[in-house]
């Protein structure tokens, strides 16, 4: 089966080593008899906006939780600002994430599941500030309602709002558009916006491949946990679109 060819030179690969921000080798994850990533490299380098693309399973998620330390590689290495993501002092202040799962305190009030989050980050947890933060994502208007009380959506603008709340420089957001309406939609358009604007660097798993070609510099597609195509974003179509013809031709041989 034709694989889609990888653009030459990444541009992780074209930046000084001290300028990346995440520096992932032949990364690999398997659960029980199953790879979940077969030896990935990513490199994203400082203020760049990549992609992380590809259907369900193909280890988008597995990719971030890795990089976060959340899951150990079975094999690979991963660095975070130079440093080992798990032990290294002072990245988990410079990292902000938006999982799959909102995780959030049902019980607890918008603002104060903010609050909880800048404790856990040695912020001062000024109301107004959190109000603001709130705003950014369109949900000042219900900073005192219980979290257990919003919509799916709602829940996900309070996490994207707790995930850079700390003003990380780097931001992962994995699904960032699910059980999202149109204006919800619209808000996290902006928000990104707003995190690019601001020099920030983003790495970006989702489904919705339109807004991520047109908001992202660079696409990485995996495919069965390898990474099949990675290059520019201008790219990205017709490469996918000769890996399906080649393969469509290979099969009719």
């Amino acid at each position: 089966m034709a694989e889609t060819s990888q653009a030459p030179g990444p541009a992780g690969d074209r930046t000084d080593a001290t300028d990346r921000v995440v520096d992932a080798r032949k990364v690999s994850k398997r659960y029980a008899r199953t790879w979940a990533l077969r030896a990935v490299d990513l490199q994203v380098g400082r203020g760049e906006l990549v992609s992380l693309l590809g259907p369900n399973g193909s280890g988008k998620s597995t990719l971030l939780r890795v990089l976060t330390a959340v899951t150990r590689p079975t094999y690979g290495q991963v660095k975070i600002f130079g440093q080992q993501p798990r032990n290294g002092l002072g990245v988990r202040e410079r990292l902000g994430v938006l999982p799959h799962q909102s995780y959030l305190y049902g019980e607890l009030t918008a603002v104060e599941n903010l609050r909880f989050a800048a404790t856990m980050y040695g912020m001062r947890a000024v109301r107004d500030d959190l109000v603001e933060a709130l705003s950014h994502v369109g949900l000042a208007h219900v900073a005192d309602a219980q979290a257990r009380t919003f919509s799916s959506g709602m829940r996900k603008r309070l996490a994207l709002a707790r995930a850079t709340l700390h003003d990380p420089e780097l931001v992962l957001l994995d699904e960032p558009y699910g059980a999202l309406d149109v204006e919800g939609i619209g808000w996290v358009d902006r928000f990104i916006g707003e995190l690019r604007e601001a020099s920030k660097t983003l790495v970006i798993a989702t489904h919705e491949i339109g807004r991520a070609l047109a908001l992202c510099d660079r696409a990485v597609s995996l495919r069965g946990g390898r990474v099949v195509f990675d290059g520019p974003t201008s790219d990205y179509e017709g490469a996918i679109a000769g890996a399906t013809e080649a393969v469509g031709l290979e099969a009719g041989s």
